[in-house]
């Protein structure tokens, strides 16, 4: 896949000295936000949480097919209270998002940050101690594109989606319906 990259960002990242960093989001229900710096950066209205060295990120692949990608990265020194939200969810399929920040060379964001994967959160293992190391597979939502849809069109399955809609309620009684047209 081609990326289309702005003059700034382009001369950011082809510098002779390029410092770098990290974003990752895990949206459990209260979204955890780290970057591999060793202080705190305020980026896109929020707080990211520097946890110095992240850990590892394995080489993320793009396609130019339709073809489904994952990536596999290890978080360490995650402070105990954010581990506890990710122990005690509900985690899987649940957004996960990681961007690369080229900085300058008085270490502040130099462009803004490069989306390098976005997909669903698939199987995670936690190792608990002083700090914590969460270790996160995670898949692209092409994953989805060969399973088929579980979707009733009825007004069982509409109402659990959205409670009050009452759009399907007289679908039943259409099934057989005998129209006439054109009298």
């Amino acid at each position: 896949m081609t990326r289309i990259l702005d003059a700034s960002t382009v001369g950011a990242v082809s510098a002779r000295h390029v410092p770098y960093l990290f974003f990752v989001q895990l949206d459990f229900s209260q979204p955890l936000r780290v970057c591999s710096a060793g202080y705190d950066i305020t980026w896109n209205g929020y707080t990211w949480l520097g946890i110095g060295a992240l850990g590892n990120i394995e080489p993320i692949q793009e396609q130019a097919s339709l073809e489904a990608t994952g990536v596999r990265l290890t978080l360490s020194g995650v402070p105990t209270e954010l581990v506890a939200i990710s122990l005690a969810e509900q985690y899987q399929g649940r957004p996960c998002q990681i961007w690369f920040v080229p900085l300058r060379e008085d270490l502040q964001l130099a462009v803004q940050p490069i989306r390098l994967f976005s997909g669903r959160m698939d199987t995670m293992s936690t190792e608990v101690g002083d700090t914590a190391t969460i270790t996160l597979s995670a898949e692209s939502r092409m994953v989805t594109w060969d399973r088929a849809k579980v979707r009733r069109y009825n007004h069982e399955d509409q109402y659990a989606r959205y409670p009050g809609d009452r759009g399907f309620e007289y679908v039943p009684q259409m099934v057989e319906k005998q129209l006439m047209w054109g009298r």
